[in-house]
């Protein structure tokens, strides 16, 4: 693998951001105060605006996906504008990484149901990150897990994994619906499923999955339609946490000591615990590949110019 220097990679992911934000759904205009009501629409209403999104997988409306629209935009509201605040701040990583796979743009709303935009978040049965990977396809997807460092709660390893891993699941299977539920259950369990069905169609396919996995799709293209029609019913995406969104990321290949760091920025350890939730302890060892460290825009020039200067090295 060809290595970046810092200083590149840090002048080229600001020039994706910079980017990327454009083609996302939330941007800082977004934070005004609502104009209307947060009474839900008539079923017609709801379908119609649907129907009328572009999505990778059919826009069925039906009971299910009603339910979460329900609960989006009436009793969990206030759940719902801090998760748009928090895609504020990552949409533009998912966007590029889902483009460099040339997959669908309209993925980058999946961490919205997995892990409600939250890169430390981890489920009962062991699944983190925004992208809410096992330990063993984080693993096999080529992500550092392990006593010091977790890839998996990363935003730009696991969303560079999650896109091959969804794009490999694609071909795989062959359509977007097939592929988005092994997403959700493993590509194993799907197979014995299309076993029990006799077939590929997702509507017969679908009675032989688990609970789980048949509202998946459903939960989805509630978390599209909200991400694509929130100003429609008054809500407004919370103000994200600052310190996150003035933040940019790089590759480094040196080993990583918060202490250090924070001595030469000024920055907390806990507020760069906070930008690096991947860190599991305070001092990392040097990767052959590099580590993602991600720091406060004006911070990188400071850390930058402390890296020529060889004593200073953390």
């Amino acid at each position: 693998m060809k290595r970046i220097p810092c200083t590149l990679a840090v002048a080229g992911l600001a020039i994706m951001q910079s980017s990327a934000t454009a083609e996302t759904n939330f941007t800082t205009t977004d934070f005004l105060a609502p104009t209307t009501t947060n009474d839900l629409p008539d079923d017609c209403a709801l379908k119609l605006r649907l129907e009328r999104m572009c999505s990778p997988v059919p826009a069925v409306f039906d009971d299910d996906v009603k339910a979460y629209l329900t609960r989006y935009l009436t009793y969990g509201i206030r759940e719902t504008e801090e998760i748009l605040g928090r895609g504020m701040v990552y949409m533009p990583i998912l966007e590029h990484y889902l483009d460099r796979n040339g997959l669908p743009k309209q993925l980058k709303y999946l961490p919205m149901i997995e892990s409600e935009m939250l890169p430390y978040a981890v489920s009962t049965q062991g699944a983190a990150g925004l992208w809410q990977i096992a330990p063993a396809t984080g693993q096999s997807l080529g992500l550092i897990v392990d006593s010091k460092l977790d890839e998996r709660k990363d935003p730009n390893r696991s969303s560079e994994a999650a896109s091959k891993y969804l794009k490999r699941l694609h071909k795989r299977f062959g359509n977007w619906e097939l592929a988005l539920v092994a997403y959700n259950c493993g590509p194993a369990r799907l197979n014995r499923a299309i076993h029990q069905a006799g077939s590929r169609d997702y509507a017969l396919v679908k009675q032989y999955l688990p609970k789980e996995t048949q509202l998946y799709l459903a939960r989805y293209l509630a978390a599209l339609y909200l991400a694509t029609n929130f100003q429609h019913h008054g809500i407004a995406p919370a103000l994200p946490d600052m310190l996150l969104y003035s933040a940019l990321s790089a590759r480094v290949y040196e080993a990583i000591s918060i202490k250090k760091i924070s001595e030469i920025t000024g920055i907390a350890p806990s507020a760069l615990r906070r930008l690096n939730p991947g860190y599991i302890t305070d001092h990392l060892p040097a990767q052959p590949n590099g580590v993602f460290l991600t720091l406060p825009k004006e911070a990188w020039t400071v850390y930058l110019d402390a890296m020529h200067r060889p004593s200073l090295k953390p």
